[in-house]
């Protein structure tokens, strides 16, 4: 709206300052006016492109030889005092385009503008011809015969307040640039601080979290050393007091010794259930879980494991069962396996919790197999050490790869899985290897109600 009152505004002068003149208004007058508003309309819509002053030039040296549409330069004098915001503005223009690379030929043309900023910033006389270029027809008009010296001070005043009213025009939108970019500074250093506050936040609940895990285990080992074995004492000691009074025919002897038993024995399952629980409440499903699998992800360059664990927490001997097993299981992939990625993924079902380990293939034979484990591991240490792992490094960890290969074996997980109640099904399965792994909740959520 500003843009259009002042420009509005410098073409009604032009018109009176035309008119005071005495210029005939004939077709040459009107060709004129029409082209001086077209020019200032294709100056504004070409605004981000860097040649629209040349549209500015050409009138103004059509002027030169047409002196009627000197009444006009005020109009043309406020764009071509914006010459160098319009630079700037096609440089910044031409930079994005060109950065985003989408467009090639609009890459070309933002490549030219980019060219004439830079010819017109290591130039400054050509800026300043430019912009000042709106001088000419006035001194030629200045100098012409016949020409009132009055009138022409006239109309060279008006131009020059067309000039600054561009000019504070184009220091105006300058200032308002420079707040954008400030402002977008500043909310991009905000984000950054709230980012960096979260993270922080974030880590600190991870330290309490993980020290409060960390002491409701060690009470529980606590309990478990000291009270427990005290508790087994005294058991054992009134059994033993019982079957003295039984052998002596001391009837009240071995009744009181009975209920000292049962009540050492209701105290022990109260300390065993107090137990557990601080080892439940002491275990971090999540992090067992994910230090199982991140000890076998990127183990070589080619081999990764996928992990999908919807399982939020579960007792601690169901914790310790599902990382052994993912661990061998991820072992035996690594050693009887040419498969370059496994998957790893937990479901957890209202009546039980179920895991299952996976990859691709194809097998490999035990000889092929144990070259390949060697060679993941030689690549994984060579990965962490760099150009120190020597010849008696990857002998090691060749024997270290036999050593992990006979693990502890398919029918070491079923026995795991079994003393906890569940069931482990380890087969060929689409061209890999499965293992399946199901643990029914039944037997903690009897011993909760308990």
């Amino acid at each position: 709206m500003r843009v259009l009152a002042e420009k509005g505004l410098l073409l009604v002068l032009g018109l009176a300052l035309a008119w005071l003149v005495g210029v005939r208004l004939d077709g040459v007058f009107i060709a004129g006016l029409l082209l001086a508003v077209s020019v200032a309309g294709l100056v504004e819509w070409l605004r981000p492109a860097q040649w629209s002053w040349v549209l500015c030039t050409a009138y103004l040296v059509i002027a030169v030889a047409v002196p009627s549409w000197c009444a006009f330069i005020p109009l043309i004098a406020y764009d071509t005092a914006q010459l160098p915001a319009l630079a700037s503005a096609g440089a910044r223009t031409g930079a994005r385009t060109a950065a985003s690379g989408r467009f090639p030929s609009v890459s070309r043309t933002a490549a030219s503008h980019r060219s004439l900023a830079d010819a017109i910033r290591s130039a400054p006389w050509l800026s300043v011809a430019a912009r000042w270029i709106w001088v000419l027809p006035l001194i030629a008009l200045w100098f012409a015969r016949g020409t009132d010296r009055l009138q022409t001070l006239v109309m060279t005043m008006v131009a020059l307040l067309g000039f600054v009213l561009g000019r504070a025009r184009a220091s105006s939108d300058e200032a308002r640039r420079a707040l954008l970019h400030a402002q977008d500074r500043a909310r991009e250093s905000s984000r950054a601080t709230r980012s960096r506050i979260a993270d922080i936040d974030e880590e600190r609940a991870q330290s309490v979290r993980m020290a409060t895990l960390g002491e409701r285990t060690r009470i529980a080992r606590e309990i478990h050393d000291n009270v427990g074995h005290l508790l087994t004492r005294a058991i054992m000691q009134a059994q033993a007091g019982r079957t003295v009074a039984e052998a002596t025919n001391d009837t009240v002897a071995a009744q009181g010794f009975a209920t000292l038993g049962a009540t050492l024995d209701d105290a022990m399952t109260m300390v065993r259930r107090s137990v557990h629980d601080l080892e439940d409440d002491g275990t971090d499903f999540a992090a067992q879980i994910d230090d199982a699998v991140t000890s076998f992800d990127g183990i070589s360059p080619g081999f990764a494991v996928t992990l999908a664990n919807d399982i939020a927490k579960a007792p601690a001997p169901v914790s310790r069962c599902f990382a052994t097993v993912i661990r061998e299981a991820l072992s035996n992939v690594v050693h009887h396996s040419a498969a370059h990625e496994a998957s790893v993924t937990l479901r957890d079902f209202p009546a039980f919790w179920q895991l299952v380990i996976q990859d691709p293939g194809p097998a490999v034979s035990e000889s092929d197999g144990s070259r390949t484990a060697a060679a993941r591991l030689c690549a994984m240490c060579a990965t962490r050490v760099g150009s120190r792992l020597a010849a008696d490094s990857v002998a090691d960890m060749r024997g270290s790869a036999d050593e992990l290969m006979r693990g502890m074996g398919l029918a070491d997980i079923e026995s795991r899985v079994r003393a906890l109640g569940g069931t482990a099904v380890c087969g060929p399965y689409e061209g890999g290897w499965r293992v399946f792994v199901s643990v029914p909740k039944k037997r903690w959520t009897m011993e909760s109600r308990d």
